[in-house]
């Protein structure tokens, strides 16, 4: 009656409901952890480099290897394996087609024989799934066959192929365990309508003690010493493995055992708590790390800028003209050269002369120009960094105000204390129009400075490209 009533029943919506929500929960947090590690790993990759790259190129060729070994297992059995087809064992062929088809498989898969194998297993390679069976399968009694159903059923649910693919996100602690605990469940509960429960005990007794040992064994003995001795240490080894219990398995044929409690009251609420604090972990030390790298960028590629861009926020002792010409009206630099000292210098010991060079509009440049040299500025002013007004410019690639410098007289290939000429300050400044500039003037760009350095030499220590690109066409029309 029992059987007939589970006959009537759609099989789809047996197998539906058969899934565990442990299993859809633990899924969808393994292959979120998956995702955020996958960007992890990228972004520690960027992080540290070439070093990096290496250490991704390495896990390529590891999981290359990994897969070559596969196919080699899948190769071998198809190599010396018997398979089973409509011609080679008809009769066990047609029972595992129906049993196939109770299950809703969308095709029969390849199922071959080999004498080395002790137990059934399914092996899979890019969605082309093999099952492997000791020859004794040629006899398919109802335990067998209730062994048989659960790797037919771990093909149905894609088991195998989750747990490869979902293994990258497997360090959070006991999270793959119970995910495959919550999949053995599921096969479990999908095959135990379609078998008696008295052969599926017996096949679960004898997988766990051996035909042998069965044989001699009172089964409701051991079943009560293994109720009673519920330890920390077997319930954490029972947290850790990857298989149910037996009595976790009893249980579900409807054997009328208590079922086993967890190691912790509230197993599930721990697992999924600690695998999100940890994924967060996760992100918040990645992201961390790549914001601090990234600042790092960030005031590597202004440090130049804040060396020669004045702030408000910073007592500099700038005069009121200084402060017009950074970011003033035109009107106003104007008004206030008349009045102001050209002579004053701020903190940095930059003069009115030298915070032309850090204005960022050009219009009226040339006139303000003109009209701090009539009021005495000093093209020669040296402020804290040894720059004069011109080098000032020159850095900060004013590339209008150093052609006016040139025109002015400014000598294209003049050395500072430090033997650095025009164009190597351009080249720290990384202007590339500047650079152009100073070359059509007639800059040199083999003069070395004091370390032995030339622009070029420069340019392609701060992987500048289109700046080492413009050195290399002058020096070659030079030779």
């Amino acid at each position: 009656m029992e059987q007939e009533m589970h006959e009537r029943i759609d099989p789809a919506h047996r197998i539906r409901q058969a899934v565990t929500r442990k299993e859809t929960v633990y899924f969808s947090l393994l292959l979120g952890i998956a995702i955020l590690t996958v960007g992890g790993i990228i972004g520690l990759v960027f992080e540290t480099g070439e070093s990096g790259i290496y250490a991704m190129f390495a896990l390529v060729i590891l999981l290359l290897l990994l897969w070559l070994r596969q196919w080699q297992r899948v190769s071998r059995i198809r190599s010396e394996g018997v398979r089973l087809s409509a011609e080679q064992f008809p009769e066990l062929f047609e029972q595992v087609r129906i049993h196939t088809e109770q299950l809703q498989l969308w095709r029969m898969p390849e199922i071959y024989f080999q004498d080395d194998v002790k137990r059934p297993h399914v092996i899979g390679l890019f969605q082309k799934y093999l099952i492997v069976l000791p020859t004794s399968y040629l006899e398919l009694t109802e335990m067998r066959r209730f062994r048989l159903l659960l790797e037919l059923a771990r093909i149905k649910r894609n088991h195998q192929e989750k747990q490869i693919l979902l293994w990258i996100g497997s360090w959070i602690p006991f999270l793959r365990p119970v995910y495959m605990r919550a999949c053995a469940r599921t096969r479990h509960q999908m095959v135990l309508p379609l078998i008696s429960p008295i052969y599926a005990r017996q096949a679960m007794f004898e997988d766990v003690l051996g035909p042998t040992l069965l044989a001699t064994t009172d089964t409701e003995v051991y079943i009560e010493e293994k109720r009673q001795r519920r330890t920390f240490s077997i319930l954490l080894y029972e947290a850790l493995r990857t298989e149910l219990s037996l009595l976790e398995r009893l249980h579900l044929t409807g054997e009328p055992i208590e079922r086993p409690r967890p190691l912790f009251r509230y197993g599930q609420g721990f697992v999924v708590a600690g695998s999100i604090l940890m994924a967060i972990f996760l992100v918040s030390t990645t992201a961390g790390m790549l914001l601090d790298e990234g600042a790092i960028e960030a005031k590597k590629e202004t440090s130049d800028e804040n060396a020669t861009t004045k702030t408000n926020g910073q007592d500099l002792n700038e005069t009121e003209l200084m402060a017009a010409i950074q970011k003033g009206k035109l009107e106003d630099i104007h008004r206030l050269i008349p009045e102001s000292d050209m002579k004053a210098v701020d903190a940095d010991g930059d003069t009115a002369l030298h915070y032309l060079g850090y204005r960022k509009s050009s219009t009226g440049l040339e006139s303000v120009f003109k009209e701090l040299l009539a009021a005495g500025s000093d093209v020669d002013a040296v402020n804290e960094f040894g720059e004069r007004p011109f080098i000032t410019a020159v850095f900060s690639n004013n590339d209008e105000l150093v052609d006016l410098y040139l025109k002015r007289g400014e000598k294209v290939n003049q050395q500072d204390a430090d033997k650095f000429t025009p164009l190597h300050h351009a080249v720290e400044g990384e202007g590339k129009e500047t650079v152009k500039l100073l070359l059509e003037h007639g800059a040199d760009p083999s003069i070395k400075n004091a370390d032995g350095f030339t622009p070029l030499m420069l340019a392609q220590e701060y992987e500048l490209d289109e700046i080492i690109e413009l050195l290399k066409q002058n020096s070659a029309q030079t030779l």
